[in-house]
C-alpha cells in the first residue's frame, strides 16, 4: 500500500471508529463492511463524508459489504490521483505566449 494510500486508510479508521464507535482496534485494513455491521445506509454516509472531506466523488454504488478498508483508501487515492492528472491535463493545454 502506497503511503498515501496508508494516510487515508488511517483518516478511514478515524473516522469509523468515531463516527460508529467501532473500537480501533477492530478496524484492520481487510475488514469489510459486513465484518463491522455497517448497513448500506452507513455505508454511502462514510462515502459522502469521505467526499465532502477529500473534495472528490465517491461513487457511493461502489460501496458494499464486501469492500475492506484498504479498498475504500485506495478508491480515495485513485480519485486523487485522477484529479491530479486532470489538473496537469488541463494545465498543460494551455497555451504559453
Amino acid at each position: 500500500m502506497s503511503q498515501p494510500a496508508q494516510q487515508h486508510l488511517d483518516h478511514v479508521r478515524t473516522y469509523l471508529a468515531s463516527a460508529f464507535d467501532i473500537p480501533a482496534g477492530e478496524l484492520t485494513a481487510d475488514r469489510t463492511f459486513e465484518s463491522l455491521e455497517l448497513d448500506s445506509i452507513a455505508q454511502v454516509e462514510m462515502f459522502v463524508t469521505l467526499s465532502d472531506h477529500y473534495g472528490i466523488h465517491l461513487d457511493d454504488s461502489l460501496a458494499n459489504g464486501e469492500m475492506t478498508l484498504r479498498q475504500t483508501a485506495e478508491l480515495i487515492t485513485e480519485a486523487l490521483e485522477g484529479i491530479g492528472r486532470q489538473r496537469q491535463d488541463s494545465d498543460s493545454a494551455v497555451p504559453q505566449g
